[in-house]
């Protein structure tokens, strides 16, 4: 019984911190993979162009990890200096239609997101140096949105 708790709660911990964890994973191996690259460009004869290639693919997953984990806390740059000047019903509109307007927004990068994957899938393509799916770089748009969309939502039903 202990453990199924003690899993849970884990369970619960690594989703509630899942994008922050995967973006730090993700900049630390930026880190190391663009030190290497650098230090094997002074090597003769050592070719690690493969290392940046890698390390664009991660920021793409980074960038995009990162936008949807401030919606956890409502902490996107534009919306907490709008809320911070409003109060009262002026708040409550301001709320309804942002939250109208991100939803329909994440719709549409989810609808054209995953057209854009299946498209990469169909026609095969692959990246240049590491011969990595397109489609691996493409899932991080509608992913994405669909945990922008899951943040919101946590977010608005905790604090209302």
């Amino acid at each position: 019984m202990t453990k199924n708790i003690l899993r849970r709660k884990i369970m619960k911990k690594f989703f509630d911190y899942f994008e922050e964890i995967i973006c730090a994973f993700g900049l630390i191996v930026m880190t190391i993979f663009t030190f290497i690259g650098v230090i094997s460009r002074k090597l003769p004869n050592v070719n690690l162009s493969w290392t940046m290639e890698l390390v664009t693919t991660v920021f793409v997953w980074v960038c995009a990890l990162a936008s949807a984990s401030v919606f956890k806390t409502n902490s996107h740059m534009g919306f907490s200096y709008i809320m911070e000047k409003l109060e009262g019903k002026p708040k409550f509109i301001h709320k309804i239609i942002r939250i109208i307007i991100i939803f329909a927004n994440y719709t549409i990068w989810i609808i054209y997101g995953f057209r854009m994957v299946m498209m990469q899938i169909k026609s095969g393509m692959v990246t240049s140096v590491m011969q990595t799916p397109g489609y691996l770089i493409g899932l991080a748009i509608p992913i994405s949105a669909i945990l922008s969309i899951i943040r919101i939502i946590q977010y608005e039903t905790r604090h209302n």
